[in-house]
């Protein structure tokens, strides 16, 4: 079970990170040293996994481009402009949006799926209030990744159905967006590096702990202790005071949001 932890750990670690990171350069050139650094780590376990299906190949990429490349990059400006902990929260709608997608397709929607929708929707209130984050630019972005995350794990999950390999199709992800992040975003300030490789890391250690985490673990399991890593990321920023500010609507705004998510386990 040490690994379930270790998943929520890295996520906050690379959060943290960014964010140390953004005091010396833009959001954009972040995302990009991190995915460089993710690119290299999975395609290097990769090396002798490689499997030629025009179908898995092509969901792979696309989820990967819709995950690492935009979701990481709108993650990466709203972490910088409404700091680690708001927008790791707002990310962590991923589930509501999953659940939302879901429920548009035809599914059973419960009592749980109600009361998470509605904790997450006051941890958002929380969060974008006056006395939480003003900026809608920001909070935008944090709920974007949210959705783009989701609709990419939908992609992931098609893909894994044709070849159960998430450690070769995170490689086909992370190189493809490698190679198409120049053509989409640009940076204005170059720096940071000994923070973002090290975000790039953790980050890619999160994916691949989730992906091994889901081979002995249910997805009722491991989700829930994914979704906490806001938690964590809160507590490191109040242990590290001088990465950011953290006040009491930001706070229960990031405890609502992830009660409201693990309230969608409870039955």
């Amino acid at each position: 079970m040490i690994e379930l932890f270790l998943i929520a750990l890295f996520f906050s670690l690379h959060q943290i990170f960014i964010k140390k990171g953004m005091n010396y350069g833009d959001a954009n050139y972040g995302a990009f040293v991190s995915i460089l650094v993710s690119a290299i780590l999975f395609g290097s376990l990769s090396v002798n996994r490689i499997y030629i299906d025009m179908k898995f190949v092509s969901l792979m990429v696309l989820s990967g481009i819709l995950h690492f490349l935009f979701a990481r990059t709108a993650f990466y400006n709203a972490v910088n402009l409404i700091g680690a902990n708001a927008a790791g929260s707002l990310a962590a709608t991923r589930i509501f949006f999953a659940v939302v997608i879901g429920a548009i397709l035809g599914e059973k929607i419960g009592l749980n799926i109600i009361l998470m929708a509605t904790l997450i929707f006051c941890g958002i209130y929380l969060i974008s209030s006056p006395k939480g984050v003003r900026n809608f630019k920001g909070i935008s972005l944090g709920i974007l990744t949210g959705l783009i995350t989701a609709l990419s794990s939908g992609i992931v999950k098609e893909g894994m159905k044709i070849h159960g390999d998430p450690i070769y199709g995170s490689a086909l992800g992370y190189l493809s967006s490698l190679v198409f992040y120049p053509f989409a975003f640009k940076w204005e300030r170059r720096g940071g590096e000994r923070f973002f490789v090290p975000a790039g890391i953790f980050a890619g250690l999160g994916h691949y702990l989730r992906y091994y985490a889901l081979q002995s673990h249910p997805v009722s399991v491991v989700e829930p202790f994914l979704s906490t890593y806001p938690l964590f990321t809160l507590i490191l920023t109040l242990a590290f005071r001088d990465i950011e500010n953290v006040n009491r609507s930001v706070a229960l705004g990031c405890i609502l949001i992830v009660l409201g998510i693990e309230t969608y386990f409870l039955v």
